[in-house]
């Protein structure tokens, strides 16, 4: 009889042991388990299977920053380090994670550049490729010193190919030289109210330059108020023609999501290795538009995509397309 208690009691504890692995794994692993549960079903969707694919790229539990307007508190989970996506003319939140948060920026500086650029220089203006500009690294437009272009044409080249060599150029003309065109996108981020931005160049090669997604969604609704500038940014393909002045050169926009989300219509990408990949997104559709920006992302194009389906799905709109 003794040992007959014995076993049942084993049995008791083993059960119990059990159950309590059950509720500690269902409390903490809930994100991973239902994400995997999904992928594993064989009518699994693209979205799913993206989601499936970050949580190789956290440590534990995926986390946001969840609000509380407008629907923001089902928000998608995005790889990016930081994010925000507003309505363009409201100013209304639809996704925000880590929106107030400083982060260098990279190449979404040359938002500034061509804001500075507008306002100080008309379009029309020649410009003389000094050899500075033309010897500035990595990104480049590809001009050579001794030519002349237009401000107009060197701006679709900072833009369409992030030519670090065309915003340098740019900044010359404008202000006189670089250091003196910095102080006045710095002079106009104060104006804007961009409290934690800074900008240290005017390309982004200078990883100092920082700024927040939030201060980059209210610097780009500025920058939409521009009629030349969403005509810039907005472009997919352009065509420099040679003239006894420069050289012919094509430019071409590949890194944003113009030519695959339905109503994209610009606005820039960014990246070095401390800045990560980074984009900053306008799309419009159904009568709203929204600009979106992903800071510091392993896929920055895959995050915008979650974010735009949200934002618009949020506003009443559903986007058709087979992206994810």
């Amino acid at each position: 009889m003794k040992s007959g208690k014995i076993f049942i009691n084993l049995i008791l504890v083993v059960v119990a042991g059990l159950l309590l692995i059950i509720i500690f794994s269902s409390r903490n692993g809930a994100a991973t388990k239902i994400i995997k549960g999904v992928v594993n079903n064989t009518e699994t969707s693209g979205r799913e299977m993206y989601a499936s694919t970050l949580l190789n790229h956290f440590d534990g539990e995926p986390t946001w920053n969840p609000q509380t307007e407008n629907n923001t508190y089902s928000q998608p989970l995005i790889a990016g380090q930081a994010g925000m996506l507003v309505e363009l003319n409201s100013g209304d939140i639809l996704f925000s994670k880590n929106a107030d948060e400083r982060r260098p920026i990279a190449s979404l500086v040359k938002i500034m550049t061509t804001v500075v650029a507008l306002e100080h220089k008309n379009i029309d203006s020649k410009v003389f490729i000094t050899l500075d500009a033309a010897h500035v690294g990595e990104n480049s437009m590809g001009i050579s010193s001794g030519e002349t272009y237009t401000l107009e044409e060197l701006l679709y080249g900072m833009i369409l190919h992030s030519g670090n060599d065309a915003a340098y150029a740019i900044a010359e003309v404008v202000a006189g030289d670089s250091d003196r065109f910095v102080d006045w996108m710095n002079f106009k981020a104060e104006e804007l109210g961009l409290q934690n931005t800074y900008f240290a160049d005017p390309s982004g090669l200078d990883d100092g330059s920082y700024s927040t997604s939030a201060d980059l969604v209210k610097l780009t609704r500025y920058a939409m108020k521009n009629p030349e500038f969403r005509k810039i940014v907005g472009t997919v393909e352009k065509e420099i023609f040679s003239t006894d002045e420069h050289k012919y050169i094509y430019l071409y926009n590949q890194t944003n999501l113009l030519t695959t989300y339905p109503g994209v219509a610009g606005v820039k990408t960014g990246f070095t290795e401390e800045a990560g990949l980074s984009l900053v997104t306008y799309a419009a559709n159904g009568g709203k538009e929204v600009v979106g920006v992903v800071l510091n992302s392993i896929d920055r194009k895959g995050d915008m995509i979650l974010m735009l389906d949200h934002g618009f799905e949020t506003l009443g709109i559903n986007v058709g397309h087979g992206l994810l």
